[in-house]
């Protein structure tokens, strides 16, 4: 097994949230858009207004992703995290993929 120096495993975790917070967050945030534009249509929204909510609404998500992966204890956290976030709008997206049409 390789052992790491402190700034070795320090920069290694750096590079990980890093990646969490840019490739991870945007794809949970863009999962979560998508979901919440089809469900505000689905209720009865316009879409153009439910494309601008959810868009807006998507700054506020990924800012808090964002925050979340910086806080977790570990790298191993941040990513377990975000795939458990990314679960519910991954549903609701199955659910409702044929439900606008």
């Amino acid at each position: 097994m390789i052992s790491l120096s402190p700034r070795a495993r320090h920069c290694w975790s750096v590079l990980s949230r890093t990646l969490a917070v840019t490739l991870g967050a945007y794809g949970v945030t863009s999962l979560a858009t998508v979901a919440l534009s089809l469900l505000l249509v689905r209720i009865g929204m316009d879409r153009v207004e439910a494309v601008t909510a959810a868009t807006l609404a998507s700054f506020a998500v990924f800012s808090v992703i964002a925050m979340m992966a910086f806080h977790a204890r570990s790298p191993a956290y941040a990513w377990m995290w975000l795939i458990i976030a990314s679960v519910p709008p991954g549903l609701m997206l199955v659910l409702m993929s044929g439900a606008v049409g």
